[in-house]
């Protein structure tokens, strides 16, 4: 994978956070420690995005009948 060079300018307590957790050996690098904050990051935005969705889908059938019940019932009829 192409890898492309980032600036930031991040906080100096930040920073060092980051540097504690490469020398107690969490992380091999810096880089590898961002790049895993990042992917995270990004993981967290797309299930949030996805629970809206599924709650937006979900959004006026609190009413209905439960799917999993209507199969139980189902099966019970057919005892």
């Amino acid at each position: 994978m192409a890898r492309v060079q980032v600036n930031l300018k991040l906080e100096t307590s930040l920073v060092r956070e980051i540097e504690k957790l490469v020398e107690r050996g969490v992380f091999s690098s810096k880089t590898e420690a961002f790049s895993e904050a990042l992917r995270l990051l990004i993981r967290s935005y797309k299930a949030r995005e996805l629970i809206e969705r599924i709650d937006r889908i979900r959004e006026g059938t609190e009413e209905m009948p439960s799917v999993t019940k209507a199969v139980i019932e189902a099966h019970e009829e057919e005892d």
